[in-house]
């Protein structure tokens, strides 16, 4: 009977297999292939709980069979297990040392302990038996780059895409990986390439289509709008499929006199999130409504991570469970508007929003794009982000905010001491521009844009946060490139954030990038008086920037073109008045939209509650407008 289950598993049939291993376990309960199999079918459903404790079963029937114990690893690690899932990872190899596959999962585990350079032993163990095995290479190649190996992870994500040229998520890694290195070479050739792998991909079935693709890449290159929005919804449908039936309706409500709030993040710790946050959770009108928040993300003992539990009215760490019993839990909790704040990003948990846990289901803040149809009904944005003629662009209704779809934090920090340009290696004399963004979000056609303005501004120089010495070196050379002295880059190091906001007095004007604005350092920017110079693009996250400047009353630096950029940012260098002026501006900003955290978080109430009575009333989501209040 196990012959002829395999035969099943093999061809796809898993629910006849799973019939037949049941029926064989009833009949004989300590059968350990029966035990074994059928809690890989569970855990490949997803039925966690079940796989464990049959696969446990199978391993203390038979302790000393390594593959058991490997295997058990695995389903311990799906788990956030992580403890256990090594004490039988390192069982598995005390029993056929060097084995290829149990390095591999060694290696992943040790991975999810944050435990990065065991880690890239065990899979370069692996890789030593198993040179060509494409998943290893691509595990060594992300734990080089977190790392900051970054040459290391582009060589091992190169001999990955080798092995397996047609396959689009291999291809966009290494990509990444050179774009954190200022890696710009063949850049034009590999945007080419994606976009045909990504066209072919497109023509499969759904299901099929965009396999291990994170849809946000397509807005960190200039791919067709067409292909976003499919690789949107095949993310989406496969978080749909993933998670499975969605918990039955929650039952009616009336009226109550507060409003269940749950907000959910992996982001409750110093993370630009936060720094958004800070004040706001504390704001919310507690007459009116409850504060939960959902951490699915580590505590890194951070005040940021304090202030957060502290300013709401339940914290709750559900990072160790399960997406279904997070989803059952909030239902019990009684959620009536669940607010994602991360959407796809690292450390997302979509499925959970996929369940329908609550009501209503509302994306903001922390994903810059669509999460596509059927995992939110609202999404809260700006007219500047997301233009009403670009509502099709996405799944969710449409919420638009009076100013800026961003909350800032009303009483961040700014350090007392403004250090010396000379002790941050800038210039006495001389315009300082400025750009303190990921240098993955700086791409050819901006640094190129820089280089000119460089050129026509005599003894300006450019600040930049570069930590990796890889991309100093090759932002170095590019600038040498363009006849552009590369002594006159300067790059910053990183500080905790009042110092970061202290220094940014001394430079003249934030320079954007385009394909991914500034977010939250263009945020830090104009709060430490630091005047913003935007392109905005197409797509959301391309026009971030234009949100910002406009709800700090600096509309004018909002640039209708490349060229209009480079001679805006040429003019303001001879225009000291001009640019006073601007920071004049800056210097009033709690009156600002932008950084009126209480007036954006009574805007935000009154969009909850909007929507809070269309679903009273028994009505879908629509988009609509929350009206700009006389203060």
């Amino acid at each position: 009977m196990i012959d002829q289950a395999l035969e099943l598993i093999q061809a796809g049939r898993a629910a006849e297999a799973e019939q037949l291993l049941r029926r064989q376990l009833a009949q004989f309960p300590e059968d350990v292939d029966a035990l074994h199999y059928l809690g890989l079918l569970c855990h490949q459903s997803g039925r966690g709980g079940e796989a464990r404790a049959l696969i446990a079963g199978a391993v203390a029937r038979a302790p000393d069979i390594a593959f058991l114990r490997a295997n058990y690893a695995e389903v311990l690690r799906a788990q956030g297990e992580l403890d256990a899932a090594e004490e039988q990872a390192r069982a598995a190899l005390r029993l056929e040392p060097g084995q290829p596959n149990f390095l591999f999962n060694l290696a992943a585990v040790l991975q999810g302990r944050h435990r990065i350079a065991e880690a890239l032993d065990a899979a370069a163990g692996a890789l030593a038996a198993r040179p060509d095995w494409v998943e290893a290479l691509a595990l060594a190649a992300e734990l080089c780059a977190a790392l900051e190996r970054l040459d290391e992870a582009v060589e091992y994500g190169r001999r990955a895409l080798a092995l397996r040229p047609e396959d689009a998520g291999l291809l966009i890694t290494l990509m990444r990986y050179r774009g954190r290195a200022c890696d710009w070479r063949g850049r034009e050739a590999d945007v080419a390439r994606l976009q045909a792998l990504l066209a072919r991909v497109a023509a499969q079935p759904l299901e099929a289509a965009f396999a291990a693709v994170n849809p946000f890449v397509a807005y960190e290159y200039p791919l067709p709008r067409q292909l976003r929005h499919a690789l949107t919804q095949a993310h989406c449908e496969r978080v749909l499929r993933a998670a499975g039936a969605p918990l039955p309706p929650a039952p009616a409500r009336g009226a109550r006199a507060r409003l269940r709030l749950g907000y959910v993040s992996a982001d409750f710790h110093s993370h630009p999130t936060m720094h958004l946050m800070r004040s706001f959770f504390g704001l919310h009108d507690r007459s009116r409504f409850e504060v939960y928040a959902y951490s699915i993300g580590a505590d890194d003992g951070s005040e940021y991570r304090r202030h957060a539990a502290a300013t709401v009215d339940r914290f709750i760490d559900i990072r160790a469970e399960g997406a279904r019993a997070s989803a059952e839990r909030m239902r019990r909790d009684e959620i009536d508007i669940l607010i994602d704040l991360k959407g796809f990003t690292h450390e997302a948990r979509p499925e959970i929003f996929a369940l329908r846990p609550a009501p209503l289901r509302v994306a903001w803040l922390g994903y810059p794009a669509s999460t596509g149809r059927g995992l939110n009904d609202y999404a809260i944005v700006d007219r500047m982000v997301a233009p009403p003629q670009q509502a099709a662009d996405y799944g969710e209704q449409l919420v638009w905010m009076p100013h800026s779809y961003q909350v800032n934090d009303s009483g961040q920090a700014i350090a007392g001491d403004v250090p010396a340009r000379a002790a941050l290696g800038l210039p006495a004399n001389g315009f300082v521009y400025a750009c303190f963004n990921q240098v993955y979000k700086i791409e050819p056609e901006a640094f190129r844009a820089w280089m000119r303005v460089l050129a026509r501004v005599p003894r300006s120089v450019l600040w930049l946060y570069a930590s990796r010495s890889a991309a100093r070196e090759r932002l170095a050379r590019a600038a040498a490139a363009q006849g552009v002295d590369p002594a006159r880059l300067v790059f910053g190091e990183t500080l905790n954030k009042p110092r970061h906001l202290a220094r940014l007095a001394q430079a003249d004007l934030f320079l954007d990038t385009f394909s991914i604005n500034a977010h939250t350092s263009a945020s830090d920017a104009l709060w430490a008086g630091l005047p913003v110079l935007t392109c905005p693009g197409e797509a959301f996250a391309a026009r971030v920037g234009a949100s910002l400047v406009s709800a700090a009353g600096l509309p004018q630096l909002v640039c209708s073109n490349i060229e209009d950029y480079e001679n805006t940012a040429v003019r303001l260098a001879q225009r000291p008045a001009e640019l006073q002026a601007m920071r004049k501006t800056l210097a009033a900003r709690e009156r600002l939209p932008l950084f009126d955290t209480p007036r954006f978080v009574r805007d935000l109430e009154r969009a909850y509650a909007l929507m809070w009575k269309r679903y009273l009333a028994g009505e879908p989501p629509q988009a609509f407008s929350v009206g700009a209040r006389a203060e």
